[in-house]
């Protein structure tokens, strides 16, 4: 594969995960009050930043709006990814900016990219490989130059970090008991890279993190969560791939 469209998926994998900083409700494994609200702020995002750790899979749907948008800005993001590093993903971009899907099985790793995102990132002298590359999968390994940063969009630690770092910097403060998507939560709110954060805890089973935003300067953005479901493991089929370095 061309360097230059390494390059180009590489830079694009080391940002995606900052993309996803908040969360929608995780599964409750159990319908009993957990004591989490009577905690303090500090306390509330530490406990589901621990229950995220424990979690064996997530299903995490992130959107993002703003004015000054580019096509090269992810606006969402929909992953499923478990321990075992079985994976799929799809990443949408503004302004016609096309679209990403990922798959990941073990140590190997798919990446499809649509016409419009093809012609919005090859450079010019390789615009035939739009037609060669629409509809299918370029494949390589987790290790792969520019797959290795995409990779990470894949993993529960990675967005379980930046979970972490959002909620460790800034004062934290306690907000009310409510409901997102239908169940009791309890806010936690901070101020993130200028931004205001809103991060909304389980206050029924597991303290999962069930919903958090970031508002400000025009811009938002919402990701959910869902924990301990089952993650599809099929792969492209042979005829649908083409070598990563080929």
């Amino acid at each position: 594969m061309p360097r230059t469209r390494k390059a180009t998926l590489g830079a694009l994998g080391a940002t995606l995960c900052a993309t996803a900083l908040v969360g929608t409700a995780g599964t409750a494994h159990a319908q009993d009050d957990n004591g989490v609200a009577k905690k303090s702020a500090t306390d509330i995002a530490n406990r589901a930043v621990s229950a995220f750790n424990d979690a064996r899979s997530l299903h995490l749907t992130t959107e993002r709006t703003g004015s000054g948008l580019s096509r090269t800005d992810a606006t969402s993001l929909d992953v499923s990814a478990d321990r075992d590093n079985n994976c799929v993903g799809t990443v949408g971009f503004a302004a016609d900016g096309g679209s990403l899907e990922i798959i990941r099985h073990a140590d190997k790793v798919w990446v499809k990219a649509n016409a419009a995102w093809l012609r919005n990132n090859l450079p010019s002298d390789q615009s035939q490989d739009v037609q060669k590359l629409e509809g299918k999968f370029l494949q390589g390994t987790a290790q792969d130059q520019g797959l290795s940063d995409l990779a990470r969009v894949c993993s529960i630690n990675e967005h379980r970090d930046t979970l972490k770092d959002a909620t460790s910097v800034g004062t934290l403060k306690k907000g009310s008991e409510t409901t997102a998507d239908g169940k009791p939560v309890i806010d936690v709110t901070s101020k993130h890279n200028g931004m205001d954060m809103t991060l909304s805890v389980s206050t029924q089973g597991k303290p999962f993190p069930v919903r958090a935003t970031l508002k400000g300067d025009g811009d938002s953005q919402t990701t959910n969560f869902t924990f301990d479901q089952p993650v599809p493991d099929k792969t492209p089929p042979a005829g649908e791939t083409v070598p990563w370095d080929g």
